[in-house]
């Protein structure tokens, strides 16, 4: 299949990260592939999309999209006379500005990958296709909170790739998609193809010792401050001095080191940046802490189990009990509790036996993410779109 993938942003994030993924299983399974990115503002991580695929830039933000603005009448009394407007007007507009922004190459299936306003609004409206597919990150649910500008995007694209079904029946109760497709399909770890370097490896447990590791953008998003607060803790309540590295970078990061210094454990956190063998960090981390508020299928939590670090990890809904289920696979405490999330640290330092059977568990429960059983999986929704009239 001719397929035009399409991306609102390409920064270093799990959605992005993941997108390379999909990338490779396509083009491994014989399609071609055009990417689309709607931000021509750009980080490295660019330089890792397959050298098969042609990039396209196209600069498309939020503004042009009609759906984006149903927020307006969803919080305030003036929007829901705003929001008419705008949108009859944005639509008007749509076939205008088709001929400055879309594409008139013919294609087979556009993707809307990130699942945003912007390339779901591309994929609907500026890509020649007849057939279209998104992906919902994280659940249907917790997009139809957001906005109800998703129902009507998802029933443009008519078929959806969902991360979990949490919560999605009474999601469709109130939010009808007309015939649409909705298969479940997880992410693919490719974290272990990666090739692992001993030497530096051996010299991040000697600097380090036995380290927690997060691996995140810094944003609110992450709240990387429940995790500082937790080694606070640690150090005051259980007298232990338990090394976190820090691997990402973002806008919140001088927030972050600030508030590190102000609670007096600057000594204990270590911040990376970021880093393009992360696999190295996961092999020689003891454990792999998350604190995310809320999050799709979290691929840090499956990068560590491959490694077979144990997890601590915030609950955060769907993606966290999508991996871990109840406690089965790893420890789970709730969003924003630092004292829960410092006992679980704890717990795992100490209980030997305990570490030893999440570490068991894991590298069973990474098994269902085998970049095989994706392909797999993702080959029969294709050809089941490719086959439809």
């Amino acid at each position: 299949m001719r397929i035009a993938f399409i991306l609102d942003c390409m920064v270093y994030g799990g959605i992005e990260r993941v997108s390379i993924d999909y990338m490779n299983l396509m083009i491994r399974q014989g399609h071609k592939l055009d990417v689309y990115i709607l931000n021509p503002k750009v980080e490295d991580i660019v330089k890792e999309i397959p050298q098969e695929c042609n990039v396209r830039y196209v600069n498309f933000p939020k503004t042009l999209c009609p759906e984006s603005y149903w927020v307006l009448a969803k919080r305030y009394k003036w929007g829901k006379v705003a929001f008419p407007v705008i949108y009859s007007v944005l639509s008007f507009l749509t076939p205008i500005m088709k001929l400055f922004k879309g594409s008139f190459k013919k294609y087979d299936l556009a993707i809307a990958f990130s699942g945003h306003y912007n390339d779901l609004t591309y994929a609907a409206s500026y890509v020649n296709t007849r057939k279209r597919l998104a992906w919902v990150h994280g659940s249907l649910s917790g997009y139809f909170l957001i906005s109800p500008g998703f129902a009507f995007l998802y029933n443009k694209m008519k078929n959806l790739v969902v991360l979990s079904n949490d919560s999605q029946e009474e999601a469709l109760i109130t939010n009808k998609l007309k015939d649409c497709n909705i298969t479940k399909i997880y992410n693919p770890v490719f974290i272990k193809d990666r090739v692992q370097d001993d030497e530096k490896i051996e010299k991040l447990k000697t600097e380090y010792g036995e380290f927690a590791l997060m691996v995140g953008r810094f944003s609110s998003q992450k709240d990387h401050l429940t995790v500082i607060d937790a080694i606070k803790i640690l150090k005051e309540k259980y007298n232990k001095l338990v090394k976190t590295v820090f691997v990402g970078d973002g806008p919140s990061r001088a927030n972050v080191e600030m508030y590190a210094r102000d609670n007096d454990v600057s000594n204990l956190i270590v911040f990376e940046g970021t880093q393009n063998d992360v696999q190295n960090y996961y092999k020689a981390a003891r454990i792999f802490v998350h604190s995310s508020p809320s999050e799709g299928l979290p691929t840090v939590l499956l990068e560590s189990m491959s490694f077979g670090v144990p997890i601590v990890a915030t609950d955060s809904k769907p993606g966290v009990r999508e991996i871990l289920g109840e406690g089965d696979y790893g420890l789970i405490c709730p969003v924003k509790d630092a004292g829960s999330m410092a006992d679980k640290i704890n717990q795992l330092l100490t209980d030997e036996a305990q570490y030893s059977e999440y570490a068991r568990r894991g590298n069973e429960r990474i098994k269902d993410f085998a970049p095989e059983v994706i392909s797999s999986q993702l080959e029969k929704l294709l050809n089941k779109i490719g086959s439809e009239a």
